[in-house]
């Protein structure tokens, strides 16, 4: 080996220890197990028409609602949730109180004076037994 070898490879373990050791006790603060934890619960409820859910035997939880209310005109840089993150809300809602089921009763835009986009879903919580 000759020495410009030695001394690459000299300098190449030297920048990674000080890589490593730089790193030490360094800690990353992200909300990725919230995202994660809030996706997995959305997945654990299930959609269902009335017809479907009433051959079931179920328990009736309440009803689940989730709105938006957004002012283009102050909010140009944050756009309107879609209609399936809203959805989401109301499976999310579902399971905190216990339930695995859903029949979403209206989603969709609603004229509401003081907003310029008002976005509302509305549902019923169940859980089924069997």
């Amino acid at each position: 080996m000759n020495l410009l070898n030695r001394i690459l490879l000299l300098s190449l373990f030297t920048l990674v220890s000080l890589v490593i050791a730089g790193c030490n006790g360094l800690s990353f603060r992200t909300n990725a197990d919230e995202y994660v934890t809030y996706q997995a619960t959305a997945t654990t409820v299930d959609i269902y028409q009335p017809s479907e859910l009433y051959n079931h035997d179920n328990e009736p939880l309440g009803e689940v609602m989730t709105t938006y209310c957004g002012d283009i005109r102050k909010d140009i840089a944050i756009s309107a949730p879609s209609i399936n993150s809203l959805q989401k809300e109301l499976k999310v809602q579902t399971r905190e109180r216990g339930g695995n089921a859903l029949i979403i009763t209206d989603c969709g835009k609603v004229i509401y004076p003081a907003c310029s986009i008002y976005l509302e879903c509305s549902g019923l919580a169940y859980f089924l037994k069997s």
